[in-house]
């Protein structure tokens, strides 16, 4: 008689699942997956059951209570995002908090399945490249072709916005974007976050 034997599961010493081990806690029931993704982003793909909670809107008070015997597995895009908000659970006492290594790209790498919506918008801070590459080349061909220095300045104008984007968090382009027909719900309620949570440095906008 042959007895089945699980497979351990591995946690790296940051608190890390890899996304095979965290899919197995899930469907043994040991883990719950928490998406702290922005809602454009959760829109065009994402794993089936997990709950949603933005990180621009992370309240370690706002997350639910620990439930005795599964783990509260945390998924970004590519883990950055999912790091911060374990953390900041962590310094306020939470002790079941673990990251899906690698978030879901890492996920999708590996074959595990999610929910895709090919008709989706693409996430927010895609768009704010296409945009803000589009305006630069714009304006650059411009002033090789008329001779005119002043299409600099529409270049300048733009690396100027991301600039201040980066530095301060607050991305005009993506709340402009947001309210483009194409990027609002069926109930006309924009999916861009609101452009003060907007930021390139991982913790929104999809950039982590």
């Amino acid at each position: 008689m042959t007895t089945a034997t699980s497979t351990p599961t591995t946690f790296t010493s940051s608190g890390a699942v890899s996304p095979r081990d965290a899919a197995r806690l899930v469907e043994q029931g040991q883990a719950w997956i928490v998406d702290v993704r922005e809602p454009d982003e959760h829109r065009r793909e994402h794993v089936a059951g997990a709950a949603r909670h933005p990180s621009p809107a992370l309240s370690p008070t706002g997350f639910p209570a620990e439930t005795a015997g599964r783990r509260m597995l945390i998924l970004c895009r590519s883990g950055n995002r999912a790091g911060k908000v374990a953390g900041a659970l962590r310094s306020a006492g939470r002790t079941d908090v673990d990251v899906i290594e690698g978030g879901i790209t890492a996920w999708m790498a590996q074959g595990l399945p999610v929910v895709r919506n090919a008709k989706a918008p693409l996430p927010i801070i895609r768009q704010v490249m296409i945009a803000a590459g589009a305006m630069q080349l714009g304006f650059t061909i411009a002033a090789a072709a008329t001779g005119n220095p002043w299409f600099l300045l529409g270049t300048g104008f733009v690396g100027a916005g991301l600039l201040f984007s980066g530095a301060t968090g607050i991305c005009a382009m993506a709340t402009v974007l947001g309210k483009m027909p194409w990027n609002q719900t069926s109930g006309g309620t924009a999916l861009a976050p609101a452009a003060k949570t907007c930021t390139t440095s991982g913790s929104g906008c999809g950039c982590g």
